[in-house]
């Protein structure tokens, strides 16, 4: 297990990173490889299996992106309105929650038609796959959503990841964690506030949880054990706004500290200094962590 107990402070001098848009980083070392004006709010991103192209969600203008990468030349732009907020590539389908009209939207991939629309409750958000193979939307009215119209209680949040088949959900005004099915609850160590899940190793989840003011107080980045129900904090940055694993480092983006942090052997770097990150997404066919900036968000 991880523990942010060292740091290593960074060489480079920041970047003049773009506003919003997309910035490639080397996985290896951090190193700014490319960047690129994309969208005026993009607020998530998702890689193709095959690494050449980033899917944009770019929020306030109710726009999803395709960009070629590494060249970030737009592939195609669609207008699907509603705040398109979750991302998910499953089936050859490219799922788009649209957080402000309650639906999911599914788009072709390599063109951006829309091939179906699914009717929600209001503030569908982050979206995963379950262990029958079922998309599974996060809602923030404590329930998760399946798009044949069944709802399951669940936490009142963002976030969503299934771990060793389990379907686990983010409280965000409670600070606990809800498994879906039994409704098994556990608080988080800090009074920080769930924002982002995903699945870890061994049996592990990540989570990046915010502070009361965003931008300001202190969040916080763990490890959750859900064999054990253990906890292990990774860091304390402002307003980590998502946290995946990628080979043996965690990385978050830390929009408060305008940063991206990579966790590895206890040790804690700081890349990109100066990037608004509100995403991330390691494109593993080319080494690269694909970053979404918004100075806006």
């Amino acid at each position: 297990m991880l523990v942010g107990c060292g740091t290593s402070a960074p060489a480079a001098v920041a970047q003049p990173y773009p506003a919003t848009g997309l910035v490639l980083l080397s996985l290896t070392d951090g190193s700014a490889r490319a960047s690129a004006s994309i969208g005026t709010d993009p607020v998530a991103v998702i890689i193709s299996d095959d690494g050449s192209i980033a899917y944009v969600a770019d929020s306030s203008p109710g726009d999803v992106y395709a960009v070629h990468l590494p060249g970030l030349k737009v592939a195609w732009k669609q207008h699907v309105g509603g705040a398109p907020f979750g991302l998910l590539l499953h089936g050859g389908i490219l799922f788009v929650s649209l957080f402000s009209t309650g639906a999911v939207v599914e788009l072709d991939p390599a063109t951006g038609l829309q091939r179906a629309r699914h009717s929600l409750p209001q503030g569908p958000a982050v979206m995963s796959v379950d262990a029958g193979g079922r998309v599974v939307v996060a809602g923030t009215r404590g329930q998760v959503y399946y798009l044949d119209g069944t709802a399951i209680p669940a936490g009142n949040g963002f976030g969503i990841a299934v771990v060793n088949g389990v379907v686990w959900t983010a409280d965000y005004e409670r600070a606990e964690l809800v498994r879906e099915g039994d409704g098994h609850r556990v608080g988080l160590p800090l009074p920080v506030f769930p924002f982002w899940l995903s699945a870890g190793p061994s049996g592990t989840m990540l989570i990046a949880a915010e502070g009361g003011s965003e931008d300001v107080d202190q969040g916080g980045v763990f490890a959750f054990d859900t064999l054990t129900s253990k906890f292990t904090t990774l860091a304390r940055p402002r307003d980590p706004d998502q946290v995946l694993q990628a080979g043996s480092k965690v990385l978050v983006a830390s929009h408060g500290d305008r940063e991206v942090l990579a966790i590895e052997g206890g040790r804690t770097s700081t890349w990109a200094p100066g990037a608004a990150a509100v995403g991330i997404a390691a494109d593993r066919m080319l080494n690269l962590l694909v970053v979404v900036v918004n100075a806006h968000e």
